[in-house]
């Protein structure tokens, strides 16, 4: 193999050496523009944020020329506005977040929102779900019922918590969907908007207890105490005996909260099996009225292990 002639291999350094060069220019110039952006954003943010806040405090009669001010920034000074009420609207409720959503809507806030619901990159779609869930603005329902059967599970998590905020019945149901095995969504995380629709979901939750699906079982077994569902309680009583061990766990714990008399038996016999729920079912048991679980309790402090004696609250037999 013949090698390369000295001024071949010139030429080849220098090539190289350009390339490297031209890299380090261009990182050089890409950390320079990196630096001026975030100048000019502390810059906007030193000027944007007072005003933005100033919308929370300000007077009834004062909000309408707040809003004619907005409406007049330059472009790229209302850009920055829509990005501070949107970061703001997470950890602002009440009058203070529909005097920002006002803002934002007067910065032209809302026709970005729902142009990007539509974006081809996953990650602009679900931040469009979380922003209509914050902003809430009309149409918001009807889109965020459209991304959450998005084919990307991540944006339709982000749909499904955004639709903890609406309690219309579509809302309602495809949260409950969501609690599905196969749906692709947390559980926690459409359990956490059902508590948010709060009592509008009492009843879907109820029926859902009967649900063939597992997951679904499970996410409103593990609600339905905490939203004390009418009519669940009995529901409750025979997921106790359910096939699937996280439902048992979470009707035996939800039955600590919305108890029913029928669901002795079944805790009793979890409590003195070997069931891993054995613990939770008599907890629960200790904490129903004496009237029903009393005699419950005297058998499970005579055959009980220690372990579910011990979560009954009930005394050590060799302290007896």
């Amino acid at each position: 193999m013949m090698r390369p002639s000295d001024g071949a291999m010139q030429v080849i350094l220098l090539i190289t050496a350009g390339v490297v060069l031209g890299m380090l220019v261009t990182l050089v110039v890409q950390r320079i523009v990196r630096h001026r952006r975030e100048l000019r954003r502390a810059e906007l943010d030193q000027r944007i944020r007072p005003l933005v806040l100033t919308a929370t405090v300000v007077e009834d009669d004062e909000v309408d020329a707040l809003l004619e001010q907005v409406r007049t920034l330059p472009a790229a000074e209302r850009a920055h506005v829509r990005r501070t009420v949107f970061h703001m609207l997470r950890d602002v409720t009440g009058e203070a977040a529909d005097r920002l959503r006002a803002v934002g809507d007067a910065a032209g806030l809302v026709p970005r929102i729902f142009a990007a619901t539509g974006h081809r990159a996953p990650s602009t779609r679900a931040d469009a779900a979380e922003a209509l869930g914050l902003v809430r603005p009309p149409g918001a329902l009807d889109a965020l019922c459209v991304l959450a059967v998005d084919p990307v599970p991540e944006v339709r998590t982000v749909a499904i918590r955004a639709l903890g905020s609406f309690t219309e019945p579509e809302a309602i149901d495809l949260v409950v969907g969501a609690l599905a095995t196969e749906s692709g969504v947390p559980g926690s995380v459409a359990a956490s908007a059902l508590l948010q629709q709060g009592g509008a979901a009492s009843d879907r939750v109820r029926r859902a207890l009967d649900d063939p699906d597992a997951g679904v079982r499970h996410g409103a077994a593990r609600v339905a105490g905490l939203l004390q569902a009418p009519g669940a309680a009995e529901v409750l009583a025979r997921l106790v005996d359910d096939p699937s061990e996280p439902v048992r766990l979470a009707a035996i714990r939800s039955l600590e909260r919305l108890p029913a008399s029928s669901a002795v038996p079944s805790l009793l016999r979890t409590a003195l099996s070997d069931d891993p729920a054995g613990e939770a079912a008599a907890a629960t048991l200790a904490a129903m009225p004496a009237v029903w679980a009393g005699d419950a309790l005297a058998q499970l402090d005579a055959q009980g292990g220690a372990a579910v004696r011990r979560a009954a609250g009930l005394r050590r037999q060799d302290a007896a």
